[in-house]
């Protein structure tokens, strides 16, 4: 009896490898098919402990790269299209910012300024109504505001008379994620089923934009976190330490407020990721890159990896 406990003991350590929800369906069965054939050995072989990790690993690997399909794409979209919005709202801090400075000055040279700004006051205003009507579950009316509010930032080159690239590219991680955002409100449950799945815990979210926001805006005196930075980042040591503060405390809140013990929660955080990935590969590039370079790897990788790891749908061979 001692025996066979110890042997018992043995193959659930080795079977622990396996993500959980495969334990739960499969474990004890496994269990049994091992005990079945262990005979009268009293520890696992060589050849079943090395069968038995590489299948744990497999299945990790599987589920990592969504592989098995076990992913309810339209609860991860459920969660980005109520989250989403509340993490764009990070991009409006420079223009409010910017309006406070207005405000308290008063100079004419400020307005003029303000006026200039125009184009990104009103994208930015389209995507607080969006942040609102999420909030109130109106899917309806909020896809409508995040595709308008999407298209709005390629909108701002001809209205503002900037070049495109010089426009576009430091919005490329705010316009990635709100396309996402109007694709999840438009073909999910919706915010209303995303409240049912994240509850209470936007308020972790709304925590951490206003940190990010504040650990920035104090070291920088904007929020172009996500907007080639690298002039910014790398003029010393502390910011580089304040501006990685700043991504990681985005990111900590997305999955905080996904509740991050699903895979659907995990791949909704690794969507709402995307200006943070966009911000480390904007500091990678080369700093004195051509900007339809910076545009190509910036639009491709993230999606590339969201494709890669099952935060998008995609069919499952």
């Amino acid at each position: 009896m001692t025996e066979s406990t110890n042997l018992t003991e043995r193959y659930r350590r080795l079977l622990a490898w396996y993500p959980r929800d495969h334990r739960e369906h499969h474990g004890e069965e496994m269990l049994g098919v091992l005990l079945a054939g262990a005979g009268e050995r009293t520890r696992p072989s060589l050849g079943e402990t090395a069968d038995l990790i590489r299948g744990a690993l497999r299945a990790h690997l599987r589920r990592m790269v969504d592989a098995d399909g076990g992913i309810d794409h339209q609860d991860v979209f459920a969660i980005v299209s109520l989250v989403g919005p509340l993490v764009l709202l990070a991009g409006a801090a420079p223009l409010l910012d910017g309006l406070a400075g207005v405000l308290q000055s008063g100079s004419p040279l400020s307005w003029h300024r303000a006026v200039e700004d125009t184009p990104h006051a009103v994208v930015w205003g389209i995507w607080i109504v969006v942040a609102v009507l999420s909030m109130a579950r109106l899917r309806r009316v909020a896809a409508a505001g995040a595709w308008l509010g999407t298209a709005g930032f390629l909108a701002i080159p001809p209205v503002g008379h900037t070049d495109f690239l010089d426009s576009v590219v430091p919005d490329t991680g705010w316009m990635l994620l709100g396309a996402l955002v109007a694709t999840a409100l438009t073909w999910s449950p919706g915010p209303a089923r995303g409240w049912q799945l994240v509850g209470g815990r936007i308020i972790l979210l709304a925590g951490a934009i206003v940190t990010s926001v504040a650990l920035v805006m104090k070291t920088y005196g904007t929020y172009g976190v996500f907007s080639l930075p690298a002039d910014r980042v790398l003029s010393g040591p502390a910011h580089l330490v304040v501006w990685g503060l700043a991504l990681a405390w985005l990111v900590a809140g997305a999955v905080a407020a996904g509740g991050g013990r699903t895979r659907e929660a995990r791949r909704a955080a690794l969507v709402l990721g995307v200006p943070v990935l966009v911000s480390v590969l904007m500091l990678l590039l080369p700093r004195h890159a051509h900007l339809l370079l910076v545009a190509t790897v910036c639009y491709t990788v993230p999606l590339a990896v969201l494709l890669g790891l099952g935060g998008l749908p995609r069919r499952v061979a």
